[in-house]
């Protein structure tokens, strides 16, 4: 698999005029790395660097390479990687050109030629392969099939100024296997770079096929932990004040005996932690930000439902009023229905009391018979 991967860069083999033209091949292998060293590629100076003995670490071993480089431009390539043509490095570089481009990523296409990688995006916090599995031509309904902006490029392929992938740490260690290139392209956001995805630049990549695709959940934790759950971080906004620019990882001199590739990954990883924290602290303004807003408007809310209270104990008190009013005219009402009933009854009995006398002289006057 290297070693195809290595005859894809042999057409790239300087020509007066061909650009770019590349300067060397450095090849990072680790412990799990099984065959011969490779050899030279037409020409082209090669070397073959170890990245130290541990578990498979894409980030270190990017980072090795990186701090080894001699040019100006860097490009990140997998092993299962190969070209069609050798435009394809010329065409991303050009991007380089201009300074406010961080990062250019390419078309991986799987060896059926469908889509794996033209640019990610994020929905929901996930960074997500925009079209991934679609073919070619379905690009061009979203206007995909020419060069644009993205949120992120896949590290397989990921061409960058070396200076500016010092200046914000490398690849992070804190993402051995997963994430790291998304990190990566993410802070070069933040330092206020464009991330952009060369679509006329075409490769097969052949993912995963040294290793198992596995994301580990304390992976995504780290991720979610760095950059919170926004839906899509975007280009966060630059403090000029904190935002620094280095062309080297050396900033200070060697005491006797100290080991300079160690201090370099060192201070990569100091920037990295710096950086990160940096995002953190954001991320956690913005939370309390919003938490705040949150406040005040439920702050609003509580006025709002305070004041209705009041409306309503003053309703309430309206209908006190009227139903005490309305208690008082019915006991009128039913104390004259009692005064009334009471002269009923009364005129009652003295009717009653008449006609018991006129009945007792009747038979006073009259005859037995009529008794």
């Amino acid at each position: 698999m290297l070693e195809r991967c290595l005859e894809t860069l042999a057409p790239l083999v300087p020509k007066p005029t061909e650009v770019p033209n590349p300067l060397e091949v450095i090849v990072v292998v680790g412990d799990e790395f099984q065959g011969e060293p490779p050899q030279q590629v037409s020409g082209l100076p090669m070397r073959v660097i170890h990245r130290g003995a541990g578990p498979f670490d894409f980030s270190l071993a990017v980072n090795c390479g990186v701090l080894a480089c001699r040019g100006d431009l860097v490009l990140i390539l997998n092993d299962d990687i190969e070209a069609e043509d050798s435009h394809w490095l010329g065409r991303m570089a050009a991007h380089l050109d201009d300074p406010t481009i961080g990062a250019v990523g390419a078309t991986l296409l799987y060896p059926d030629r469908s889509i794996q990688h033209i640019g990610i995006e994020f929905e929901d916090a996930q960074p997500i392969h925009s079209f991934r599995g679609c073919q070619l031509t379905e690009t061009a309904v979203a206007r995909a099939d020419t060069a644009h902006d993205v949120s992120s490029v896949t590290g397989a392929c990921l061409l960058a100024r070396r200076k500016d992938l010092l200046a914000v740490g490398g690849m992070s260690l804190e993402f051995p296997a997963s994430y790291g290139d998304i990190d990566l392209c993410l802070r070069l956001l933040r330092s206020g770079l464009r991330v952009v995805v060369e679509p006329a630049a075409t490769l097969i990549h052949h993912e995963s096929a040294s290793r198992p695709p596995v994301i580990e959940p304390w992976e995504w934790e780290r991720f979610i932990t760095r950059w919170g759950e926004a839906a899509n971080p975007g280009h966060p906004p630059v403090n000029s004040e904190t935002d620094h620019r280095y062309d080297s990882p050396m900033t200070a001199d060697l005491v006797d005996g100290e080991d300079r590739e160690q201090i370099r990954h060192e201070i990569l990883n100091l920037r990295d932690r710096a950086l990160g924290a940096e995002v953190r602290s954001q991320f956690l303004a913005d939370r309390v930000s919003n938490q705040e807003e949150r406040i005040a408007d439920l702050e609003d809310r509580v006025v709002e439902r305070d004041t209705l209270i009041e409306e309503w104990k003053d309703r309430v008190k309206e209908r006190d009023t009227r139903i005490a009013e309305r208690d008082i005219r019915i006991a009128e009402r039913d104390t004259r229905i009692a005064e009334r009933d009471a002269e009923i009854l009364r005129l009652r009995n003295e009717l009653d009391r008449s006609a018991i006398i006129r009945l007792a002289r009747r038979i006073v006057r009259g005859s037995p018979k009529d008794a």
